[in-house]
């Protein structure tokens, strides 16, 4: 049995210890305890023949320090700080007590007993404490192997405390020893399990959350691009974010019109009574984490409110509300202007982790977008009402223009051009439009000569802004008995940025800058089109990275970004401007090439050519220079390769999904032979097939 348990231990620490290197220092924790425990039952075996106090007293601290490392595991897997005096009490209580009772083996059982019990529930309770955090079912195995270790401890002191058996020496037969070390070994086996189960699951969760986050980052992005309305999309936004993230608790403040002061919000996880004593509250150093955040403009982290100056005005309300911490991040305009502040709650003390970082400057960043968006929607609508009383003393720029020359302009309009009247009147409207949108002008004009009412944007030459985008509008009318048009100018400038940044964020990737999925979808369907009409060939390369899990499990999610941004930079440098490279999921990547060949021979042979180009370019070793706080960049080589699959297409519109799935197969036949490889999904071999099948 001794030898068993030794193995057990052994082999599992280092199996363990394989799994974690450079990646889980939870898992090394464990690896370190699972060892340690072997070498204590090792010493026990060695009754009798090596010293007393290496036998009893090493032996019992081993296996105490094992215990301890299992529950620092726990807590570090939990992202909590781990009270180490705790810990690591039963470590010193073993080595002083062993010492003690080194000649009475009744109290030494007892003692042990005590001891591994205590830790036993040690961890039990910091299991129970994040039980609904955990994901997957590796906490419930775990939990069954501290309750295994936990039930062994309890009946061996039992028994020996009410004298049920006499155990001369450690290694003796009988009932309760053999009970005793089957029970460990079942312990050790179901620890083991658990441990790492519940990190397998944890990351799993964390790529699927990242799934999640992104198609939800996508939903806010699509209703903001439809208008829905400011608070509207702030609830969602917040109660999604509690829906895929349990345990938070998410609030937007925004700054009234002085920015000294919260005025509106959204919180509706948070208690009423709560909100009431945020809402109006002046902002400042040592105002709780969000009255800070939005008067310095950085991010404010507190990870205990009950302990935090900063919330010490708020303590009662915050115990009331049930909340123990606060990480809350200022919301920032385009120009660097504090908009309001995104916070995130939890009910117990609770530090950020790097990922919680991202994402909480993620959302911040949308919640800047969705705002100004709003308010640039409620400044257009005031200026549409204003439309309306122009003639009478309007603040928009107003014009009348007869033929081409102007013969009016308010001084709205003067200071938007930024001139004087007298170096306005008189001019040609095209002196003051942009060279490239000069025949558009003039185009419209003659609508507007016909009646036509309508507006559109054009880019106006200031004096001292250069270009500008303005919304112009206008109607027909008569200026000294002939016809004229009266013409209304906005400056709709940061507008037109704002619906870029929109565009942007809905339809390329965020880290690569590529096209995503979507507008993949709306290229090849372009493409299909495209190739329809003029009988050319195009091809869809589907290219899938291989050894590049490798690099994220050793080290971190940060450089297999840095390796995905130099695979997006060298796809792109090798196809042409009229070409799309799109980033499809993940380390996943779709090229389609145009315009090849009108021959199908001659346009296989210049997408293989393409795609071997590719190959090579993805073979070669990438040297990622990583950021170090305080230290030289670090240099980090990896090599990963690629699997291509590709197709050909001439047409076929309302095909694509067919042909994503083909170049998608042929992608997964060089994967299956062996990798690093180059397959082609022959369109018309498989046609020819299914034409004999049937």
């Amino acid at each position: 049995m001794f030898l068993v348990i030794m193995l057990t231990c052994v082999v599992m620490g280092v199996a363990i210890a394989g799994i974690a290197y450079r990646r889980h220092a939870d898992l090394l924790l464990w690896s370190a305890g699972l060892i340690l425990h072997g070498l204590g039952y090792a010493l026990y075996s060695l009754r009798g023949q090596i010293a007393d106090v290496l036998s009893i007293v090493v032996a019992n601290i081993a296996i105490a320090s094992a215990l301890a490392l299992f529950c620092e595991g726990i807590l570090r897997f939990q992202e909590r700080v781990p009270q180490r005096w705790l810990l690591w009490m039963p470590v010193a209580i073993a080595a002083v007590g062993f010492s003690v009772l080194l000649d009475n083996q009744r109290a030494r059982f007892v003692l042990a007993s005590l001891l591994f019990s205590a830790q036993a529930v040690m961890m039990l309770v910091s299991l129970r404490q994040r039980w609904r955090e955990t994901p997957g079912r590796g906490k419930y195995i775990l939990a069954v192997g501290i309750t295994t270790v936990l039930g062994v401890m309890l009946v061996r002191m039992t028994v020996v405390l009410l004298g049920l058996v006499r155990i001369a020496v450690v290694t003796e037969s009988s009932p309760v020893q053999t009970y005793t070390y089957v029970a460990t070994i079942l312990g050790i086996l179901f620890l083991s399990l658990g441990l790492v189960m519940m990190n397998q699951e944890r990351a799993e969760q964390a790529l699927e959350r990242e799934r999640q986050t992104e198609l939800f980052r996508s939903q806010i992005l699509e209703q903001l691009s439809r208008g829905v309305p400011l608070r509207q999309l702030l609830t969602t936004m917040v109660q999604g974010i509690e829906q895929r993230r349990p345990g938070m608790l998410c609030s937007v403040l925004l700054l009234d019109r002085d920015g000294k002061r919260f005025g509106d919000g959204v919180a509706p996880s948070l208690p009423t009574f709560f909100n009431d004593v945020v809402h109006n509250l002046s902002i400042g150093p040592g105002v709780g984490s969000c009255g800070t955040a939005a008067a310095t403009g950085q991010r404010v982290i507190v990870d205990d409110i009950a302990r935090h100056p900063d919330w010490a005005p708020f303590a009662a309300q915050a115990a009331q509300a049930g909340l123990a911490s606060c990480w809350s991040q200022p919301i920032l305009s385009a120009k660097g202007d504090v908009l309001g502040t995104f916070a995130i709650y939890h009910r117990e003390p609770h530090a950020p982790s790097p990922a919680d970082i991202g994402f909480i400057e993620q959302f911040a960043s949308l919640t800047s977008i969705a705002i100004e968006r709003s308010r640039e929607t409620v400044q257009l609508r005031q200026s549409e009402e204003r439309y309306r009383r122009l003639v009478n003393g309007a603040n928009e720029g107003i014009c009348v223009v007869q033929g081409e020359s102007i013969r009016f302009a308010n001084p709205k309009l003067c200071e938007l051009i930024g001139q004087p009247e007298a170096q306005i009147l008189g001019r040609s409207i095209l002196d003051f439009i942009h060279e490239d949108d000069g025949e558009m002008v003039m185009r419209n004009r003659r609508r507007r000569l016909q009646g036509e009412e309508f507006q559109y944007p054009v880019r106006v030459m200031t004096q001292h802004q250069g270009a500008r985008w303005f919304e112009l509008s206008g109607t027909l009318f008569e200026w000294e008995g002939n016809p004229a048009t009266l013409n209304f100018l906005t400056d709709i400038t940061d507008r037109k940025q704002m619906d870029e940044r929109v565009r942007q964020f809905a339809y390329h990737d965020a880290l690569t800058g590529l096209p995503n999925r979507r507008l993949l979808m709306d290229r090849l369907q372009l493409a299909m089109a495209r190739h329809k009409r003029s009988g050319q060939h195009g091809a869809l390369m589907f290219l899938d990275l291989d050894n590049f899990k490798p690099l994220n499990d050793r080290h971190g999610h940060d450089v297999g970004d840095l390796l995905l941004i130099e695979v997006a930079r060298r796809l792109k440098s090798l196809v042409r401007e009229a070409d799309t490279v799109a980033r499809f999921g993940g380390d996943e990547f779709v090229v389609i090439i145009n315009d090849l060949d009108v021959a199908y021979e001659a346009a296989h042979v210049h997408a293989l050519t393409v795609a071997g180009k590719a190959l090579e370019s993805l073979t070669a070793a990438y040297r990622l220079s990583v950021p170090q706080p305080h230290e030289d960049d670090a240099l980090i080589e990896h090599r990963c390769s690629a699997s291509i699959g590709v197709v050909l297409f001439q047409g076929e519109p309302g095909t694509e999904d067919e042909r994503l799935k083909q170049a998608d197969a042929a992608m997964y036949q060089a994967k299956q032979a062996g990798r690093q490889a180059i397959k082609v999904y022959d369109v018309r071999a498989q046609a020819e097939r299914r034409g004999l099948l049937a």
